[in-house]
């Protein structure tokens, strides 16, 4: 009996470990040291940093104001990378900043066990969490540790928090103060932390633990606004005079882990909506039980640390919606903001599953591990073009610095911090910067007012994917200048995504390569258009019989206060 039980542990935890396993291995595959937006102030501050003697001056640096945020822990985390490494790897920084959905998913598990579900139950939260539908924070460092981190350090401090009243662990409200301040010095949302804390304690009439709390929370409130600034691109972006507008933008957000645009793309909206509009009538039922309902003392502190992390995710996801409605809803459903609705959904599961009475309880862990499984494998399906996309564009950015704009860092430190990633131009750049013949194509040029669309029929070719750079990439030679630009791999159709050719071989047939070439920050001049087509360890390299002019679009930077 003690041997079987000991194998049905196994394989629950083999399950469990899958969609972690798999998202390690896409993260491994796809992750590129190569910086990009906001990691370059991330690299620009760390040099400040060490070429700094002053000690108020380093702290300052540390602290310093990064749009609407105080990113102390990405900067602390880039120091320490640079000390352990001799220079700021952002794969490395990526990697921390996705521990901290390890860190969530280990919160998850300390309050299954409080409310003594069986080990299987975490299945579902971890093909929940572990999606590859989080491409934008998982392969971006900064955005990494500011979106997961601030998240994590929130439920921590929840977690501290509540079950800190009893007074055999009150070292906990002490953690809690600690985790509070990181987060609140991670991303904007932190300030929210506070917030949430004092009503937590509040709730539990715990008078002498609320004056501490407000006492130190008033000071990192204070150190955190001091000398602050708006966002100049930012401050009046939003518009309160369509109430209406706002509220569906706060159900999109809310429900946008449920996302059809991959199979139904006129539909993902009022989808999102309508997922958001549940989940809010469950925040909303969930929030009047745990207040005003009397039950079980000890089952009723657990449901307050779920809803404290309800509590921090619903009010974040109304600040997304405020502060970027005005963008339009494309942008409140990217993958950035994904990390919210997905982890209110997680909630919803456990509280749900609490509800039930013990002989309904395994049905529905079944039907939702089933459920959490299709929605993982949906999300592959649907966003691994665009992790293919995203590491094209990484690498032709360090492109366009090292040969298209030739401005790689030249300071010694500069350099030192940012060193040329390898990639699969670095053994052929010869052949991409000589004059070649040309060959005759028949790549279809479409022009806009500040574009140009590539498009190359392939016509059913099958791609191998095996290699993480797989994939075509136009280049644009004039005299002067030469660029090189990501490609869209559009397949013949969107069935092929489900076969085993792709799931198990990493093949895909092709109907075309489509890039979009913004005529911004490229030289007025005319190019020659080659390409080239990396497949396993294969790279071709060709010039084309076919020219664009381009005349520069001039665009107004955006204002940075970094």
């Amino acid at each position: 009996m003690r041997q079987t039980f000991s194998i049905k542990t196994i394989l629950v935890f083999s399950l469990i470990l899958t969609p972690i396993v798999f998202f390690g291995y896409i993260f491994e595959k796809y992750a590129i040291n190569i910086p990009h937006w906001d990691d370059f102030a991330v690299r620009n501050s760390l040099a400040s940093f060490l070429n700094s003697n002053s000690i108020i001056e380093k702290v300052k640096i540390l602290f310093a104001q990064h749009n609407e945020h105080r990113i102390f822990l990405t900067r602390l985390a880039a120091l320490l990378i640079y000390e352990v490494k001799g220079t700021l790897n952002l794969k490395w920084l990526m990697f921390l900043g996705n521990f901290s959905l390890i860190g969530i998913f280990l919160l998850f598990f300390k309050i299954s066990k409080k409310y003594s579900f069986i080990l299987l139950s975490l299945t579902p939260i971890s093909f929940l969490i572990f999606n590859i539908g989080l491409y934008e924070n998982t392969f971006w460092g900064m955005a990494s540790i500011q979106n997961f981190g601030v998240i994590f350090l929130a439920f921590l401090t929840f977690y501290w928090l509540v079950f800190s009243a009893d007074k055999q662990k009150i070292k906990y409200f002490y953690f809690s103060l600690f985790s509070c301040f990181l987060g609140i010095f991670t991303s904007y949302n932190g300030i929210v932390i506070p917030l949430v804390g004092l009503l937590i304690l509040l709730f539990q009439q715990r008078k002498q633990a609320l004056s501490i709390w407000i006492g130190s929370c008033f000071v990192f409130l204070i150190s955190y606004f001091f000398s602050f600034f708006q966002n100049p691109e930012k401050a009046s972006k939003t518009n309160f005079s369509n109430p209406q507008l706002l509220l569906k933008g706060l159900f999109a957000t809310i429900g946008n882990a449920i996302d059809s645009s991959f199979i139904l793309s006129d539909k993902h909206i009022d989808l999102s909506m309508a997922v958001g509009v549940f989940l809010v009538v469950f925040i909303a039922i969930f929030t009047y039980i745990v207040i005003f309902k009397k039950y079980n003392l000890v089952d009723k502190t657990n449901d307050l640390f779920l809803l404290a992390c309800l509590a921090f995710l619903a009010i974040t996801c109304v600040g997304i919606a405020v502060a970027r409605i005005s963008f339009g809803f494309g942008t409140l459903l990217t993958s950035k903001y994904k990390i919210y609705s997905i982890l209110i959904l997680s909630i919803f599961y456990l509280v749900t599953l609490k509800s039930l009475s013990e002989n309904r309880k395994n049905n529905f862990i079944y039907v939702s591990i089933l459920g959490a499984i299709i929605f993982n494998i949906y999300t592959y399906i649907a966003d691994y073009h665009n992790i293919i996309y995203l590491r094209q564009e990484r690498i032709t950015d360090q492109f366009k610095q090292q040969y298209s704009d030739k401005d790689f860092p030249k300071n010694e430190l500069l350099s030192k911090l940012q060193q040329p990633a390898a990639t699969f131009y670095t053994d052929i750049i010869d052949k991409i910067l000589q004059t070649n013949d040309s060959v005759k194509t028949f790549i279809n040029i479409t022009e806009n007012e500040t574009s140009f669309r590539l498009e190359e029929e392939q016509n059913g070719k099958i791609l191998d994917l095996t290699s993480a750079n797989a994939g075509q990439y136009f280049i644009l030679k004039s005299t002067e200048k030469i660029y090189l630009f990501p490609t869209q791999t559009i397949p013949v159709n969107k069935k092929v995504y489900m076969n085993s050719g792709f799931l198990v071989e990493n093949r895909l047939p092709l109907s075309s390569f489509v890039a979009e070439i913004t005529k911004f920050y490229i030289k007025t001049g005319k190019y020659q258009i080659g390409k080239v087509l990396v497949e396993n360890d294969t790279k071709t390299v060709i010039f084309t019989n076919q020219t664009i002019d381009i005349q520069t679009v001039t665009k107004e930077k955006p204002k940075q206060n970094w």
